[in-house]
């Protein structure tokens, strides 16, 4: 998967993956510290189908712009690593050594895992392996400079399996080269991971005790500890005053379970109760936070969105005024979570304030519609499936100009993104389709059940016109969603060329759809006859009363030529050319239907909805107020090509 620079949105349906992502980033980018090896943090759980024979392997790549300055103190505060190196020369006895270089080819996957596996497999301990010292102690002579000043490309190659004991063993390797022509240089270790990108992970379930832990490696650590001056007098006379009064607080208990009779400690040691820190080292730990909505009480305390608002803006203001690196990086899990949608607004603008017009980066999980309808920053989208035999599979689309953008400024359709399958219908034909398709589950094919579209995760989705098909497939496409387009007969006499030429078709494409189009001579239709017949019977009527009619001016005054919009319009040999034309486009999912909507309403449904124009007001009318148990769809709407349709959406798998 590719995480663009600004936002970018993981979706997909629960339980597809989208939390192991996060996971996986939050091992290799999260906290880094001297207890990173010991935490508990793998279990045979995260293992694929919790087989733990074989290896769990994550590889992330981390970009650097060509004006992205590193930030070298806080490089040299790492500490060293060893990286694999070859002898060259010999100078004296003494081996000149230089970097061995790997290839890590990314396609196919299997060829990358093979290298990455048999890469990692080298250990510094190995004979015959020889290895370069980074000293950061030597920063006189410029040993991080040195190496990464004209390197581009940062990586990290994470490898846990299971020891013969049952417990985990993990390990990062760090790898970096010049650019994507050259081999890896490869680190045995990696202590320089918060340095290259600060990161914050907010996992689903929020923790702010974890999430703001307070230690010298952590951020929220660095944050207080910057601000907190352990020499400040008035400080120290403050805790020096809670000291004594503690110990009065305390003393009883202490006397009791110090004496001879309890023992609860170690013989010649004492057990004291106290308030806060003894050493000056120690003060900034001491540190709560406390948010007052009307009530005072600890962070923790409160609800899933003020720790969440408060999480992200204390990690924005680590990262703009303390942390002073290029870029930072925030992953969130599922930010909406136990919020009102005006909530959601909010916590999606404190991420937006983050990205700092795209310096930052953000990567979030969500089934919320809220943090993908934007119109404002470039939008990275991440579809996450899951299949039975490859695990989970993510895809990318990108969100960049204007017209792309108005996919996501409608709210009720950005659900496409989480769907299985999607069906694109140009306007309020989607509430017409929606009906029957209940009807076609639970009356023509009942095994699916009247509300199988969503029990098979499959949305409609209205377009807004027939112009705007094209550039909904092209995401949906990207994204590897299974799409299929219904449309009315007007599509293909003034909508098909367009669309194919949004999708990039061949010209061969386009040829055969305007050679059939010219055999129609769109402008003189059999429609066209009829009515200019029916104005000479009119004339001929009004003149018999004696009144004299200009048949000249009467057909200046329609300007337009009649158009065709319908199959019906055309002449029968005309006609079975056209389906025929239709029927090879179901291959490609566009299936387009013999009339427009309007024409499949019964007289039954047109005596109903009589005094109602509105162009999509009536189909609402219809599905909300007409459509029920003894008076069924069909009764209202001939659904035959709507059936067809929906076989074919059923079958595809």
């Amino acid at each position: 998967m590719t995480f663009e620079q600004g936002k970018n949105v993981i979706v997909g349906k629960n339980n597809a993956g989208k939390s192991n992502i996060i996971k996986a980033i939050d091992l290799i980018l999260g906290e880094s510290s001297p207890t990173w090896q010991k935490s508990d943090n793998i279990t045979a759980n995260d293992f694929f189908n919790s087989d733990t024979s074989k290896p769990i392997y994550i590889f992330c790549e981390l970009r650097r712009d060509v004006h992205e300055a590193l930030n070298y103190d806080e490089i040299y505060k790492c500490f060293g690593y060893k990286y694999h190196s070859l002898v060259r020369d010999w100078n004296d006895k003494k081996p000149i050594k230089e970097a061995v270089r790997h290839t890590l080819p990314y396609e196919p996957i299997s060829d990358f895992l093979g290298s990455l596996e048999a890469v990692t497999n080298i250990s510094e301990n190995d004979d015959g392996i020889y290895s370069n010292y980074v000293n950061p102690k030597l920063r006189h002579q410029a040993t991080y400079e040195n190496e990464f000043e004209n390197k581009y490309i940062f990586a990290y190659g994470f490898r846990a399996y299971q020891l013969e004991d049952g417990k985990f063993h993990k390990e990062i390797r760090f790898f970096y080269r010049e650019n994507d022509q050259v081999g890896w240089i490869m680190a045995f270790s990696a202590p320089i991971r918060n340095e290259l990108l600060q990161s914050a992970i907010i996992h689903s379930f929020r923790d702010p005790q974890n999430e703001l832990r307070i230690s010298q490696w952590s951020w929220f650590g660095k944050l207080l500890k910057e601000y907190i001056k352990t020499d400040n007098a008035e400080l120290l006379d403050a805790f020096k005053q809670l000291k004594l009064a503690s110990d009065g607080v305390f003393s009883e208990l202490q006397e009791e379970i110090n004496s001879p009779k309890v023992k609860v400690a170690f013989p010649n040691t004492t057990i004291s109760f106290q308030f806060n820190p003894d050493t000056k080292i120690d003060i900034y730990k001491s540190a709560l936070i406390y948010v007052d909505d009307g009530f005072n009480s600890l962070l923790q305390e409160k609800g899933s969105g003020i720790q969440s608002a408060v999480v992200i803006g204390l990690f924005n203001y680590y990262t703009n005024n303390i942390a002073h690196s290029s870029s930072s990086l925030l992953a969130v899990e599922e930010p909406e979570i136990y919020l009102h949608p005006q909530a959601r607004r909010v916590i999606s603008h404190r991420i937006d304030d983050f990205l700092h017009g795209n310096k930052n980066q953000v990567i979030i999980t969500t089934h919320s519609p809220e943090f993908i309808t934007s119109a404002h920053e470039n939008l990275s989208i991440i579809s996450v499936r899951k299949d039975n035999q490859l695990g989970t599979q993510g895809t990318n689309t990108k969100f960049t100009d204007s017209k792309e953008k108005q996919i996501l400024t409608k709210t009720q359709n950005a659900e496409m993104f989480f769907a299985d399958k999607v069906i694109l219908v140009e306007g309020s034909d989607k509430y017409i389709l929606e009906a029957a398709a209940q009807y076609y589950g639970s009356k023509l094919n009942t095994d699916l059940g009247s509300d199988w579209l969503n029990e098979q995760n499959i949305s409609v989705v209205a377009v807004g016109g027939k112009a705007e098909f094209w550039k909904y497939v092209k995401k949906l496409n990207e994204l590897k969603i299974p799409t299929f387009v219904l449309a009315d007969f007007d599509f293909f006499l003034r909508g098909l060329n367009d669309f194919f030429t949004g999708l990039h078709y061949q010209q061969a494409v386009h040829d055969e759809l305007n050679a059939l189009k010219s055999k129609l001579n769109l402008n003189k239709f059999e429609i066209s006859r009829k009515i200019l017949e029916q104005i000479d019977n009119f004339t001929e009527t009004i003149e018999k009363e004696g009144i004299k009619v200009d048949k000249k001016e009467l057909r200046k005054t329609i300007k337009e030529p009649f158009k065709a919009k319908i199959l019906g319009h055309f002449a029968p040999e005309h006609q079975s050319e056209i389906k025929a034309y239709l029927k090879r486009l179901e291959k490609i999912n566009v299936f387009i239907m013999d009339n427009e909507l309007e024409n499949y309403y019964t007289e039954s449904c047109l005596q109903k909805t009589r005094g109602i124009s509105g162009k999509e007001e009536k189909p609402i009318f219809i599905v909300s107020q007409l459509i029920n148990e003894q008076t069924p769809i069909v009764e209202l709407i001939n659904c035959d090509e709507y059936f067809v349709f929906l076989n074919h959406v059923v079958a595809h798998a």
